[in-house]
């Protein structure tokens, strides 16, 4: 500024400088010639000059204000266009029309984005359709106007690692995990939707460092660098989701589209961000402290942007946010367990209100996921596999310890005794089976298991197999015995944890009823078997009466 006002009172007085040698040179009667700064400084008084200087510097600044200002407006005006844009190039430009993000960082997701649209047409097959399906995701996002700028980070960074791994890694398996080079964040395996930023994973690697700095049995294993490393991409990928910080899914799964939140998701991170900050110290932490409290607003709201959802009793946090019906039970206690957490560590006491709203109804629910013999993954639904059924009773005994309450360290002791116990059978047949008749084999299961029922003939044949894999609860298999006779019947049981439940029976068929077709051909027999008893009856008895003819 001072600047411009320096060359405006330089043009104004070169101006003054030439108006007064012009006239001196006109005149003949004009005094002799003397310097032009002489002559400006008789002619023109200093205040004149300095005020056009003013006046012109003033000029000039409002000039460069309103073509500020028209840019603005343009701007602004182009932005609220956009914001009925349905596509990806269009979200990006707004982002950055409104500041969200700077101009070297909208070239650079331009340039991602193109990158990642060129490359789909040149991959074949699975690499063709995981990235592709990447990618798709984002263009739904856009469509729907969600991609705003707090999603740009997640998202492009999904499309990036899956472009950089479809082009030139192996195929994975499903479910496998993995970080890249630089990245501690952790990415998933979804067949069909490529592979997906995996917050709870993430943020259960980073409860791992910031345990191994709070025990005092690990401290040589402390690495607060590679935490704090974690924490801050944890946070750069973080989502401004209805007034509160969310970790965001951007797959398909379970009937839910994205972008969608878990309970346990969230507690996760804030107990690993609560933990962090004791790790690292409060100064260096502060801000994953604060981060933590944010991050609570989840529980707060109700689905689908949220995931509380009213209960009797109490409130329970729910594991979709796309589906707040389904009851997930593990995922429900993990979510206590972090709250609680949250609450102690840090001192919260909006952690500590929201923990004491969810306990009661996580307490009725240890009954209804206790089936006597093992657990249920959902409320209604299937049993646990293995790994699920070990996970409920770990955040069982995680209660257990953490509130004494009996209800859960009871719970915890059951599940842990039901792994080494055989599934029990208890088996029913047809009383009086028969050979050639279909004959229902019917028995109790009192856990997952897979089941094989074998049947052995009276020769020691295998007359009957079956295998297959059946939930708890009554069945009936169906059986065809070829003969009549003695068979050996033998149900084994294999359980999740690879336990055998064995019961055997002998099963006697008896022999098939006739047919009508059969019995008319027997009757027949029998009268033609009674006519050559008679005629031979009747034959005798004339041989006999002839011989005492002879006599």
């Amino acid at each position: 500024m001072h600047h411009h006002r320096r060359l405006a009172a330089l043009a104004v007085l070169l101006i003054a400088v030439a108006f007064v040698v012009l006239r001196g040179g006109g005149d003949s009667d004009a005094a002799p010639a003397v310097s032009p700064v002489l002559a400006l400084d008789r002619s023109t008084p200093p205040a004149t000059s300095v005020a056009l200087a003013r006046e012109s510097a003033l000029a000039s600044a409002r000039t460069r204000v309103e073509q500020r200002r028209r840019r603005e407006a343009a701007r602004h005006a182009e932005a609220r266009r956009l914001r009925r844009s349905r596509t990806v190039a269009g979200a990006l430009r707004r982002a950055w029309l409104t500041r969200a993000i700077s101009r070297v960082e909208y070239e650079r997701l331009r340039g991602i984005w193109w990158r990642a649209n060129r490359d789909v047409g040149r991959l074949t097959g699975v690499r063709r359709a995981e990235l592709g399906a990447v990618v798709a995701m984002a263009a739904r996002l856009a469509s729907a106007r969600i991609l705003t700028a707090s999603r740009l980070e997640p998202v492009f960074l999904t499309i990036r690692r899956n472009r950089a791994f479809w082009m030139s890694r192996a195929l994975p398996r499903p479910g496998a995990r993995m970080t890249f080079r630089g990245d501690p964040v952790v990415f998933e395996y979804y067949s069909g939707r490529g592979l997906a930023i995996q917050p709870l994973a993430s943020f259960g690697a980073a409860n791992a460092l910031a345990g191994s700095c709070l025990r005092l049995a690990s401290r040589h294993r402390c690495r607060p660098a590679a935490l704090r490393r974690l924490l801050e991409r944890m946070l750069a990928i973080g989502i401004e989701r209805g007034g509160f910080l969310a970790w965001e899914y951007f797959f398909s799964f379970g009937g839910g589209t994205p972008p969608w939140i878990s309970a346990m998701t969230q507690a996760t991170g804030a107990q690993a961000l609560t933990r962090g900050r004791r790790a690292l110290g409060a100064a260096r932490g502060a801000r994953y402290a604060r981060a933590a409290r944010r991050a609570l607003g989840a529980f707060e709201r109700p689905p689908p942007l949220g995931i509380a959802v009213p209960n009797a009793g109490g409130r329970r946090y729910t594991m979709y946010s796309f589906a707040p019906r389904l009851r997930i039970y593990n995922g429900e206690l993990q979510a206590l367990i972090g709250l609680r957490d949250v609450a102690r560590i840090a001192g919260s006491r909006r952690a500590a209100r929201l923990y004491a709203r969810g306990e009661p109804v996580a307490r009725r629910s240890v009954r209804a996921l206790d089936t006597g013999a093992w657990s249920l993954y959902s409320e209604g639904g299937a049993e646990s596999t293995l790994s699920y059924h070990r996970l409920v009773g770990r955040f069982l005994e995680g209660m257990c310890t953490r509130t004494g309450v009996r209800t859960y360290c009871a719970a915890g002791r059951r599940l842990d005794r039901y792994v080494g116990e055989p599934p029990r059978l208890g088996v029913r047949t047809a009383r009086k089976p028969r050979a050639r008749r279909r004959t229902a084999i019917t028995f109790t299961l009192s856990k997952v298991s897979a089941v094989t029922v074998r049947v052995r003939d009276r020769h020691d044949r295998v007359a009957f197999a079956r295998g297959v894999r059946l939930a708890r609860g009554r069945h009936r298999i169906v059986w065809v015995p070829r003969r009549a006779g003695r068979h050996r019947l033998k149900i084994v049981a294999i359980g999740p944890a690879g336990t055998r439940g064995v019961v055997t029976r002998t099963v006697v068929a008896r022999p098939a009823p006739l047919t009508k077709k059969q019995r008319l051909a027997q009757k027949r027999k029998r009268v033609a078997a009674r006519k050559r008893a008679e005629a031979k009856k009747r034959a005798e008895a004339k041989k006999r009466a002839a011989g005492r003819s002879a006599l």
